[in-house]
């Protein structure tokens, strides 16, 4: 992790040798008694934290933090058909990275009913993935996740008439989603089926929402590599604004 994200904003701070932070500030970070590391607060500002080290091996931080700042997340709303939790493990944490504004799962008719039970989805696993992702980018807005029982439930909560809508799609998409410009004042619905596809009554569903067909070439990808590439020409349109 770049930096590491607090619940809420501190003065200072004391945390025990077995906390994970506490591990990863000697392990990882390698900090030294005095030394300043990057700290942020969950949707709030960044800040320097101090370290200051016991002789029991805890830590006792102090920190100067900055003013807040405006959400760095992108307009793009990232709908994925349930996949392995592994896949979705990356998705989640990589989505995050790249700035993801909001990820919307559902159960696709191809998904593995089982997956929706996975303890990625049972406790804070899906959570943790999010920061991690967060944490890597050096940000500190978490994007929103919700779940959804199949696809039109989830397309029926995604955002007005203003939304450029895209499906992946390696067999039917007629162009590749590379040669659509996207304005950096719109926002973008991008909808990526489950690890077996689409089925034809949810590309229909698809279309009745407005979604287009657009493919990434004729390489057949896996999930989480489609997400990363398409996302990355989504997010592209923002990348030099102020």
């Amino acid at each position: 992790m770049n930096l590491i994200l607090l619940e809420e904003k501190a003065s200072h701070l004391h945390w025990d040798q077995q906390d994970p932070r506490t591990i990863h500030l000697q392990s990882i970070l390698r900090a030294k008694d005095g030394d300043q590391v990057d700290f942020a607060v969950v949707n709030g500002p960044k800040g320097k934290g101090t370290v200051y080290w016991q002789e029991d091996r805890s830590v006792k931080l102090t920190f100067l933090w900055e003013p807040n700042h405006a959400s760095d997340l992108l307009p793009i709303h990232l709908l994925v058909g349930l996949s392995r939790p592994q896949t979705c493990r990356k998705i989640l944490e990589q989505g995050a990275a790249l700035g993801v504004g909001k990820f919307l799962f559902f159960t696709g008719d191809k998904s593995e009913p089982s997956y929706a039970n996975s303890g990625l989805w049972k406790g804070d696993e899906w959570k943790n993935k999010l920061q991690a992702g967060v944490e890597q980018a050096f940000s500190t807005y978490l994007p929103d996740c919700d779940h959804y029982p199949n696809l039109a439930s989830a397309l029926s909560a995604v955002g007005g008439e203003d939304c450029l809508r895209w499906a992946l799609d390696v067999y039917e998409a007629p162009d590749p989603l590379s040669t659509h410009e996207v304005g950096s004042e719109k926002s973008a619905c991008l909808a990526i089926g489950p690890e077996r596809g689409w089925s034809a009554a949810e590309r229909e569903t698809l279309r009745e929402f407005g979604f287009c067909f657009r493919h990434l070439g004729s390489r057949v990808l896996r999930v989480e590599t489609a997400m990363v590439t398409a996302v990355g020409i989504l997010a592209s349109a923002h990348w030099g604004r102020d």
